[in-house]
């Protein structure tokens, strides 16, 4: 804000008329600026003296100080609206951030969740077969034969299953 802009502001800021969108801006620059806050003081002087004397009032000893406190009340007034805004906005980014890592840990477990089905799916009971099985499964030559004669629409009876029978081919054959 300029001094002149700033300049033409301070009635309707003596008076409780400034805009609010405008009244940051003035208290800003009356701060900073040093001919302004004189000029400010003069008419804040003259003003509030003058209504004192109408409504016969006793007159203020220091309208200077009195000016300070209401321009920091002002100043403060704005300043617990700024930080209430930002930490309005702090918390509501946190909530966000949060809400996005639960769903983000919660996508890494499902995905870990899927990964370790589809890797349970592609070992199934096969999984040592093609690397144990010509050890696990020499089958005798009658064995065989009978194996060959299998009906081949027969469901495949699974790795697992396998084993079991061997081992109990095994036993019969001990006994």
């Amino acid at each position: 804000m300029t001094c002149l802009e700033a300049q033409s502001k301070i009635i309707a800021y003596i008076d409780y008329k400034i805009e609010k969108e405008d009244k940051q801006d003035f208290l800003q620059h009356i701060k900073h600026c040093k001919n302004c806050r004189e000029e400010l003081d003069i008419y804040y002087t003259m003003i509030e003296g003058m209504r004192q004397l109408d409504s016969n009032q006793p007159l203020s000893k220091d309208f200077s100080a009195e000016l300070g406190e209401r321009m920091e009340r002002d100043l403060k007034k704005n300043r617990k609206k700024k930080d209430f805004f930002r930490s309005s906005v702090c918390v509501v980014v946190m909530a966000v951030l949060g809400f996005l890592l639960v769903g983000y840990v919660n996508f890494l477990h499902i995905l870990h969740e899927e990964e370790q089905v589809k890797l349970k799916e592609a070992q199934g009971d096969y999984y040592f077969s093609t690397s144990l099985e010509p050890y696990l499964f020499e089958l005798e030559e009658n064995e065989f034969i009978r194996a060959i004669n299998m009906d081949v629409t027969q469901e495949d009876p699974g790795f697992y299953k396998k084993v079991r029978q061997y081992r109990i081919l095994k036993q019969n054959r001990g006994k």
